[in-house]
């Protein structure tokens, strides 16, 4: 598959997922606005965390990069039949392993629920978020069989419908969260997030239905099959372990990130302080960290899913397929080539958040129950987030280099090292006054930096050759000095801007003036400065095809 291809695939994905985003964020302006910065949402970003974790480990995660290179290798090599045959052994693992699972974790949560004593405040609070979790525990199996489907279709290149699946939850969230949750019980927050947790189990059951018949539309035999003696399926497995392993590490410190903040975190009514080991100490955290800190996550997760998560889907089934070929000279283009695109987008998505954190979250979530002190929580998280950013987007692309050669020990040697050092800076962290919640975006900007800088050293080693060679060093800098052209304009136009915006009538239309025109000025000033620089990506992204040299290199730099 031609770079083209995989430019051009990664623009349709991203056009879908653009939907599923757009109404992602309509889903969390929701909740901030019916919850605010409060436990109960707190309890839900809580429970939530489960079925994404396992989403990311065995759907996105692990499932994914073991099985896209194994399925197509036997597509390519064996025939449809073999293919099939697969993806039925396949399709049993993963039903009955997440179904045993989620069994063992309800009964962990039982087993905690029933031991759960002391104040009553204690108790109630401590409920809402065991009954949560419970809830949406059949979600995991829904969410990671839809994964399963979706890479299959990647994989015979039909990218569209599995990009728009992730829309039907959020409509069906929407809907929860907007009019039945009100209309059954309006005066009780407590009720309504229950109310929201069954229509996320409800969308689970509906993309199900719905992307079935377009399976099977594109010609895949679907089966059921318990064999783990088969070559692939034992072939698989052995990628699975420490791709789950490897992804899972710095996957599970978003989740492990999760349980410092409810752990650390005074709830209102309960005491202010607690002991531990005979050491008695004062809570660092308020009701709503994590809830701060999951909205500035869902807003770099923007950006990301939308430009780079698109373009890493798009790149793995190209990257696994060269990889079989042997043609390493174009697998190593097409690496360096998505690797640069990332970067470029994570910079420019990073810039903005940097700058414009404060009216960013401020048009989205500052309505209602969500105040403007929550709104400078959730943007001093965001701006260290876009620190980060190229770093985030970059990860992608180098995890699916190795991958697709089938070096699966490397992501996961990098992850077992970085996890303690995530884990010891929130400890650390979490107790300066000056950083408090702060701390989960300083430690995953730097732990996800450190994985791409170590990832590239060890790419080169194992690919033999420089995956960053002098023109795509030379191509960074230029992106970087085209971030810093639009960090300066901006932070020089921003007042100016915002004292315009304060003239138009309406608060909404206020806020939407000046934040969409800030990042309509700082996008086409790094755009105009890459473009100035000569850099290629421009062109990438809008409609032009790099000539290509001899190797598959691009002639232009």
């Amino acid at each position: 598959m031609a770079r083209r291809s995989i430019v051009g695939s990664a623009k349709l994905i991203a056009v879908c997922t653009l939907g599923s985003r757009i109404t992602g964020l309509v889903r969390d302006i929701l909740l901030a606005q019916a919850f605010g910065l409060a436990w109960v949402q707190d309890a839900w970003v809580y429970a939530f965390q489960f079925p994404n974790l396992f989403r990311r480990l065995f759907g996105e995660g692990a499932l994914a990069a073991a099985f896209v290179p194994t399925f197509t290798q036997t597509l390519e090599r064996d025939g449809e039949d073999s293919a099939w045959g697969l993806l039925a052994r396949t399709l049993a693992l993963v039903t009955v392993t997440l179904s045993a699972l989620i069994g063992l974790i309800a009964l962990i949560i039982l087993g905690i629920w029933l031991a759960t004593s002391g104040p009553t405040e204690v108790v109630q609070t401590r409920g809402l978020l065991l009954s949560l979790t419970a809830l949406m525990l059949p979600f995991m199996l829904t969410v990671c069989v839809l994964a399963l489907f979706s890479s299959i279709l990647n994989c015979v290149g039909s990218f569209v419908p599995a990009a728009l699946t992730p829309v039907l939850l959020n409509v069906c969230m929407i809907i929860g969260i907007g009019w039945l949750a009100p209309a059954l019980y309006p005066d009780s927050d407590r009720s309504q997030v229950y109310v929201v947790a069954l229509t996320v189990l409800a969308a689970g059951v509906l993309q199900i239905l719905v992307i079935l018949p377009v399976v099977r539309a594109h010609g895949v035999r679907l089966g059921w099959k318990w064999d783990l003696r088969d070559a692939g399926v034992r072939r698989m497995l052995k990628l699975v372990t420490p791709v789950l392993l490897g992804q899972g590490v710095l996957t599970l410190g978003v989740f492990l990130d999760a349980q410092i903040c409810v752990l650390l975190t005074h709830k209102a009514g309960t005491p202010a302080s607690a002991t531990w080991l005979g050491w008695t100490f004062a809570y660092p955290l308020e009701e709503g960290a994590l809830s701060a800190v999951t909205y500035a996550q869902r807003l770099y997760q923007f950006p990301l899913g939308v430009l780079v998560i698109s373009l890493a889907t798009a790149a793995l089934p190209t990257f696994s397929r060269l990889a079989a070929r042997e043609d390493w000279g174009t697998w190593l283009g097409e690496v360096r080539q998505a690797l640069r695109l990332a970067v470029f987008e994570g910079l420019l998505a990073g810039v903005m958040m940097i700058v414009l954190a404060e009216p960013i979250v401020r048009l989205l979530f500052e309505y209602r129950d969500f105040s403007a002190d929550d709104t400078q929580r959730a943007a001093r998280i965001l701006t260290i987030y876009g620190f980060g950013m190229w770093a985030f987007c970059a990860q992608h692309i180098v995890t699916r280099a190795f991958y697709s050669v089938g070096d699966v020990r490397t992501p996961l040697k990098i992850s077992l090292v970085l996890l303690p050092v995530n884990l010891a800076l929130n400890l650390v962290l979490i107790w300066f006054e000056a950083i408090r919640e702060a701390a989960f975006a300083i430690s995953t900007s730097l732990t996800y930096s450190l994985a791409v800088v170590v990832g590239l050293l060890l790419l080169r080693k194992r690919s033999a050759t420089k995956l960053l060679d002098m023109g795509s060093g030379t191509a960074l800098v230029r992106m970087v000095i085209a971030a810093g052209a639009a960090a300066v304009v901006l932070v020089l136009v921003q007042p100016a801007w915002a004292h315009f915006a304060a003239g138009i009538p309406g608060k909404l239309a206020t806020r939407a003036v000046e934040t969409f025109g800030l990042l309509g000025i700082g996008a086409c000033v790094f755009l105009l400065a890459a473009w100035l620089l000569r850099l290629r990506e421009v062109r990438l992204l809008v409609v032009q095809r790099p000539r290509r040299g001899n190797g598959g290199e691009p002639t232009s730099p």
